[in-house]
């Protein structure tokens, strides 16, 4: 479930489509899985208020407010893209744990003030169980005694793996199939022990190894899809390691 229905939390739900229809689902189906509440409310086919980039995810479904339609729907994860603070409340945050083991909350607003909630709450209102993401830092959490890391969704998490990416095969173009690649890279570098301590992404400080497996799948993308402009080299991995910048 997106809080928010703006371009960007449109984006979101546009990309997340795209790779479960690559997983095998229609676009219709794939829109199914996905719901927006806005300042009105669920956005729903019965509404006139919607904008033209809302109506693919307009579902046949009874208005109803933010909490609601979190009991109503019971969604796994929460993503938020309002720059309202505060709108994942305790109410809210203890409802998604009602339904779910480990309640995934992404707060992506920033600057950090603009947060739909803190790290903090989300880990004391969830009774540390919340899988945390955030758009803005946040430090470390101590819940009865245990350390939780909150995860940021940040760019220098996939732009640079993608830019290198482009730069060694010269790609042509960088359409939405690059990006699912970049995605589902960061996506199997997450480890158990990340989850445990409530984070949704690896250490930054692996950044490198991390932009040099995200390029190197981007790059591979690009030759499966007759982008390139250059020769794939006998050993991508080290073509494009030997391009990175030592300091």
């Amino acid at each position: 479930m997106v809080l928010g229905a703006g371009s960007a939390a449109t984006g979101i739900a546009d990309l997340i489509v795209a790779a479960l229809v690559d997983e095998g689902l229609s676009i219709e189906e794939a829109r199914r899985h996905l719901w927006f509440v806005d300042v009105n409310g669920l956005v729903v086919k019965d509404r006139t208020d919607l904008m033209d980039h809302n109506l693919p995810y307009a579902h046949e479904f009874e208005p109803l407010s933010f909490v609601e339609a979190i009991d109503a729907i019971q969604p796994n994860v929460l993503i938020g893209a309002t720059g309202a603070p505060g709108t994942f409340t305790r109410d809210v945050i203890e409802h998604m744990g009602r339904f779910n083991e480990r309640p995934v909350i992404f707060a992506l607003s920033n600057p950090t003030s603009r947060s739909e909630c803190t790290a903090e709450q989300a880990y004391n209102w969830s009774g540390g169980r919340t899988v945390f993401t955030s758009g803005s830092p946040f430090g470390k959490v101590t819940y009865a005694g245990k350390e939780l890391r909150p995860g940021q969704g940040n760019n220098a998490y996939v732009f640079p793996g993608i830019g290198l990416g482009a730069i060694a095969c010269r790609a042509r173009t960088l359409p939405d199939e690059l990006f699912l690649a970049a995605a589902r890279t960061l996506a199997g570098l997450v480890r158990d022990s990340d989850l445990a301590q409530g984070c949704l992404y690896p250490p930054l400080r692996e950044i490198r190894k991390i932009s040099l497996a995200i390029a190197g799948s981007v790059a591979t993308k690009a030759y499966s899809m007759k982008l390139a402009r250059s020769r794939r080299p006998r050993n991508l991995r080290k073509s494009i390691a030997d391009l990175m910048y030592e300091p």
